[in-house]
């Protein structure tokens, strides 16, 4: 299961085309940069630099943040 923190930006959306196109479930936790979401204590946990997306993969433990290593993270774990 898949975690993601994201807002309707070009970066954050990459990473749900890719999660959609691989068929994986996941689920989405908005980050609302306009509001400065992104700089609450919880979020801070996850995104020490403050920016969207990033993704919780719960079977990997771990935290994956920046679009581009996302994508390339999930392509190589399914092997897309």
């Amino acid at each position: 299961m898949i975690d993601l923190y994201t807002w309707p930006t070009p970066n954050g959306r990459k990473i749900s085309i890719l999660l959609e196109e691989l068929g994986l479930k996941y689920s989405v936790f908005p980050v609302d940069i306009g509001k400065g979401d992104q700089f609450s204590d919880k979020f801070s946990k996850i995104s020490a630099d403050h920016k969207i997306p990033v993704i919780y993969d719960h079977e990997g433990k771990r935290s994956i943040r920046e679009s581009g290593v996302i994508l390339i993270y999930l392509a190589e774990k399914f092997g897309k």
